[in-house]
């Protein structure tokens, strides 16, 4: 006959070996944040707040600033960069919110007569946020921040050069994710001069298109590519 001393002590060994069978599984089912990194949730860590992440243009594509959806007339440049600083990762279903904190265009050129690309400038970092919502389609938001969407086309004409600065139609520039590429996709999202010329600017209306192919977690070692869930 076993004595008590011996039952309790055999009760606690089946309770410490409970408890270690279910940890794993617990932390295994840890929610699934809208960004995880490296492979879609849950085989993929999720993103902290704080972590930056980053893109430069799809290999063989340009951002461009076209007067008609397709161009050919307007402003294209073969480097463009994006980095975001994420503030907020929920748990899936939802937005994530990220700061925008670089958005940079260069080796751009003008299609319009008689004008010349001199700079294209991002006017309000980091005063835009970046939402990505896990929504059908992944949709994503350049919404403002405390200030305007805003991007200044500086262009040169023969003896004058104008600040072109425009502004995207109803505040916020709508684009897509995608997890095939890891691209972070806006596709001729309509803009409106807001100051400058409309003739040497090629305004009022212009489409703005660019692609961020892949989109990486640069603050993980590798830069591991960013999936929506």
């Amino acid at each position: 006959m076993h004595s008590l001393k011996t039952l309790v002590a055999a009760a606690a060994v089946a309770v410490l070996a409970g408890v270690a069978a279910i940890g794993p599984a617990a932390a295994a089912a840890a929610p699934v944040s809208v960004l995880t990194f490296g492979a879609p949730g849950p085989g993929g860590p999720n993103v902290p707040p704080g972590h930056v992440l980053t893109g430069n243009l799809q290999p063989g594509t340009k951002a461009t600033f076209f007067t008609a959806p397709g161009g050919p007339v307007g402003t294209a440049c073969t480097v463009s960069n994006i980095g975001v600083q994420v503030l907020a990762n929920p748990a899936a279903p939802g937005v994530a919110v990220t700061k925008l904190v670089a958005l940079g265009f260069g080796a751009c050129v003008s299609t319009i007569p008689g004008s010349t690309v001199l700079s294209v400038t991002e006017n309000n970092l980091p005063n835009n946020n970046v939402l990505f919502n896990d929504a059908a389609g992944f949709p994503v938001q350049f919404v403002p921040a405390g200030a305007p969407v805003q991007l200044t086309i500086v262009e040169s004409v023969p003896g004058a050069v104008f600040n072109c600065v425009w502004q995207p139609v109803g505040g916020i520039y709508q684009g897509n994710y995608a997890n095939p590429g890891n691209r972070l996709i806006v596709a001729n999202q309509k803009i409106q001069l807001v100051g400058g010329p409309a003739g040497p600017c090629g305004g009022p209306l212009q489409f703005l298109s660019f692609t961020y192919q892949p989109v990486v977690d640069s603050s993980v070692a590798g830069n591991p590519p960013v999936f929506e869930n």
